[in-house]
C-alpha cells in the first residue's frame, strides 16, 4: 500500500506577460508504482518478479508554483512514499546474508522520502510569434537529498535485513514549454501548454551513484484561473552503500486540476 504526498513549490518556465499571474495551486492524482531493483552481498532481487511490489496506487498529489520573474526560476519540492507487501519468494537468492529459497514465505517495506531545491534560467526563446504561440527552453541546476528506508524479510526462516541511507544528489538539466493562447480559435481553453523536464546528476553519500527524472504533461487553461493538466512523471536512483545497491525509481501518471492567482 502507497501512502504518500508530494508537496511541491516549483516555478514553470512561462511568461509572465502573457499569463499575468504568479502563482498557482495543482491538486490531483498520480498513480505511480515502485520499480527496479535492490541487492546487498547477492544477486539483485527485482521488486516486480522475485518480489512483488510493482502494484500501481492513487497518491494525493499537490503542488504550489511561484514566478517572481519572467526569467529566473526557482523551485523546492517534497514527498514521501511508502510500500509494502508480501508473498511466497520467486527464485533462489541471497540478501544481507539471509537466504531465499523458491517458495519461502517473503515481507518486504520500502520508504522513499526527498526534498530537492532547483533553479533554472529561462534563457531561450527559439519560437515567439505574433500569435502568442510560444517554445521556451530553460537550463536548470539542482540539489536533492533521498532517504530510502528498505526491509526485506525471510518469514519461513524467521530473518530479516533493514537498510536506512541517504544520499543528496547534484543534478543539471533542461525544461521545455510549448504555449499556444487559443483564445481566438478555441471555445473550451484560453491555452494549451505542453511541458517537460529532464535532470540527471551525481549522488554523493555512501558510495554515491547517479539519479535521473523526467517530467512530461499538457495543462489546458478553461479561464485565466483554472485549468486542468495530466502527464508521466519518472524518479530513477542508482544507489550504493557498500554491498547494498538499491537501483529502482517510481514513475506514473498523474492528473488533476489547477487554480492560477
Amino acid at each position: 500500500m502507497f501512502d504518500a504526498l508530494i508537496v511541491s513549490f516549483c516555478l514553470g518556465t512561462q511568461d509572465v506577460n502573457s499569463i499575468n499571474t504568479d502563482a498557482l495551486i495543482r491538486g490531483g492524482a498520480w498513480l505511480p508504482r515502485l520499480g527496479g531493483t535492490v541487492e546487498d552481498g547477492g544477486g539483485k532481487i527485482d521488486f516486480e518478479t522475485n518480489i512483488n511490489l510493482y502494484t500501481k496506487e492513487t497518491v494525493p498529489m499537490i503542488e504550489f508554483s511561484l514566478q517572481p520573474t519572467d526569467d529566473i526560476v526557482l523551485s523546492m519540492s517534497f514527498f514521501d512514499f511508502s510500500t509494502s507487501g508480501n508473498g511466497l519468494y520467486s527464485g533462489n537468492d541471497v540478501f544481507g546474508g539471509v537466504v531465499f529459497d523458491n517458495g519461502d514465505g517473503w515481507s518486504a517495506s520500502t520508504t522513499i522520502q526527498s526534498v530537492g531545491f532547483e533553479a533554472a534560467w529561462n534563457t531561450w526563446k527559439p519560437y515567439n510569434s505574433t500569435d502568442n504561440v510560444t517554445l521556451s527552453f530553460a537550463p536548470v541546476i539542482g540539489m536533492r537529498w533521498f532517504g530510502v528506508d528498505s526491509s526485506l524479510a525471510n518469514t519461513s526462516s524467521d530473518n530479516d535485513v533493514s537498510h536506512t541511507n541517504s544520499w543528496i544528489a547534484i543534478s543539471a538539466g533542461l525544461e521545455m514549454e510549448f504555449r499556444w493562447d487559443t483564445r481566438k480559435t478555441l471555445e473550451f481553453a484560453d491555452s494549451i501548454s505542453i511541458e517537460g523536464q529532464v535532470l540527471a546528476g551525481t549522488l554523493t553519500g555512501g558510495d554515491g551513484g547517479s539519479m535521473w527524472s523526467v517530467q512530461a504533461g499538457v495543462a489546458i487553461d478553461f479561464s485565466p484561473n483554472i485549468g486542468g493538466f495530466f502527464g508521466y512523471r519518472l524518479q530513477e536512483l542508482n544507489a550504493q552503500d557498500g554491498d547494498y545497491k538499491f537501483d529502482a525509481g517510481l514513475q506514473g501518471l498523474f492528473v488533476g486540476g489547477e487554480i492560477r492567482f
